[in-house]
Order: C-alpha cells, then structure tokens, then sequence
C-alpha cells in the first residue's frame, strides 16, 4: 500500500487553495519541492515559500474550486458540506 499525503497549494495572499493534490511523494531540496502525484505525474514548485504554480487555460473559477474543496474536505472528512462551509474564512 503506498502512502498517500493530501496537499493544498494556495496562491500569494489568498487564503483558499486553488489545488488539492494527492502526492506519493515528495523531494525536497533548497531550491525546490518536487511532487509525484498519485497518477504519476510530477510538480516542481520553486518558490515554496509561496507555492506558486501557475494556472492553465480552461480552470475551474473561484467559486467551482471552492466548493470543489469543499466537497472533497467532505469526503475525506465525514462531515457535511455544511460544517465545512462553517468552518472556512
């Protein structure tokens, strides 16, 4: 069984996250963070300090992500969407 870790990536001065990933493992150096997700894709965050990525063409908008995270807190967490809802700034 491979351990799984669930990251949130947030942009500078926001306080939700625009990503959620599930990550079997990470790298860390220095310089970088590099990221295998769970589909074996890689992430490379440079400025970790701050978590920059960059967002491609055709993202979900605010509001989708928000309740996106929401749903899936959720799911990984047993309770409802309302308790969540609650619970965020």
């Amino acid at each position: 069984m491979k351990a799984i870790k669930i990251i949130n990536i947030f942009k500078a001065k926001e306080n939700i996250p625009f990503m959620t990933c599930l990550i079997t493992s990470m790298e860390e150096n220095e310089k970088e963070i590099n990221l295998t997700l769970e589909n074996g894709e890689n992430i490379c965050i440079k400025d970790y300090g701050y978590y920059f990525l960059s967002e491609a063409d055709g993202d979900l908008d605010r509001e989708q992500m928000v309740n996106s995270y929401r749903r899936l807190i959720s799911e990984l967490g047993q309770m409802s969407e309302e308790t969540i809802t609650s619970l965020m700034p």
